[in-house]
């Protein structure tokens, strides 16, 4: 199957119907009859146990949830529960092994496709992000957060109003021959908690004309399910947004955020430590990014009907901030 994302070809094989079932469903949009040059080769198996970390071998990066090891060219992922993502960086090459665990999770088969992409697309000049991107007239919000933070709620409030999908939790951000920063959508399900439909009865009603896709507690869905042709593959910054939910809040309530402190909390859902040669470009273009648009923090009430008109009005003025 062959994919092209922002001209980077991409080649995906599998013997596994599940997992190119759930490829499929991810990457519809970026689906190509041809590609124009050599792509990156993706292979995934499905595994009844994941395959073990490399021997003797010790992690350069480590959580509960994953570890990274690295020799040379040759960078290991490996997640206990979920599988181990082999990545060439030289040769430009994804071999996985993959659980059953991994389909059912919710959004962990997502998670682990960018684990393995993002060195390789670093290397290609364009930087994951951690967040929310959706864009009107060409100009990108960004609602940058933790699990939790409102930033799927905030970004459907904008979709329901007319903006267009740049990407549902990973951003890609490329550095123009203008010397700005653009964003580039990245291929992925919107997934919300059932209670949410609560905010939005006309996705509801459109969901319920759509064969369900419930996954621990969520419902996941395809752009192209709800809004045909609702992509927006590129855009111009416009501001960048950290909401977070704030109990008891009558009103939700935008402050600006001194650029400084936005950019810290950026290469806190950006940078990956472990990835030493790409850090510098990644911190050149996530610094960019401040210097092009404004920063906010975002206090998130109940008024789920308000946020499009003041996400508009925040971008539409540039407060005064001190720069970089």
């Amino acid at each position: 199957m062959l994919y092209a994302l922002h001209g980077i070809p991409i080649l995906f094989r599998s013997s596994d119907h599940r997992l190119v079932s759930r490829w499929q469903r991810q990457w519809a949009s970026f689906a190509v009859d041809r590609l124009p040059s050599a792509a990156i080769p993706i292979v995934l198996h499905l595994a009844i146990t994941p395959l073990p970390p490399p021997p003797e071998t010790p992690p350069v990066s480590a959580s509960p949830l994953v570890a990274y090891y690295r020799q040379g060219d040759h960078v290991v992922v490996y997640l206990p529960r979920w599988g181990r993502l082999d990545i060439d960086l030289a040769r430009q090459t994804v071999t996985g092994h993959l659980t059953e665990a991994c389909l059912n999770g919710h959004g962990v088969f997502e998670d682990m496709i960018i684990m393995a992409l993002a060195p390789l697309l670093r290397r290609r000049g364009l930087y994951t992000l951690h967040a929310f991107a959706a864009a009107h007239d060409r100009r990108a919000v960004l609602l940058v957060g933790d699990i939790g933070a409102g930033k799927t709620t905030t970004g459907l409030a904008l979709l329901m109003a007319g903006y267009r999908l740049c990407a549902n939790d990973s951003p890609l951000l490329r550095a123009g021959v203008d010397g700005n920063v653009h964003i580039m959508a990245y291929p992925g399900l919107i997934s919300l908690y059932p209670q949410s439909l609560h905010w939005f009865p006309a996705l509801k009603e459109r969901l319920a004309a759509i064969p369900s896709n419930h996954e621990e507690s969520k419902i996941a869905f395809a752009l192209e399910d709800v809004w045909p042709e609702a992509w927006a593959y590129e855009a111009r910054p416009g501001a960048v947004f950290f909401p977070r939910v704030v109990a008891g809040l009558a009103a939700s309530v935008i402050r600006p955020l001194d650029r400084f402190e936005a950019l810290r909390r950026l290469v806190a859902n950006a940078i990956e430590q472990w990835d030493t040669t790409t850090i510098p470009g990644h911190l050149q273009i996530l610094r960019r990014l401040v210097e092009n648009c404004p920063t906010y923090e975002l206090d998130l009430a109940p008024d789920v009907e308000r946020l499009p008109a003041l996400i508009t009005a925040a971008m539409a003025h540039t407060p005064a901030q001190e720069a970089l």
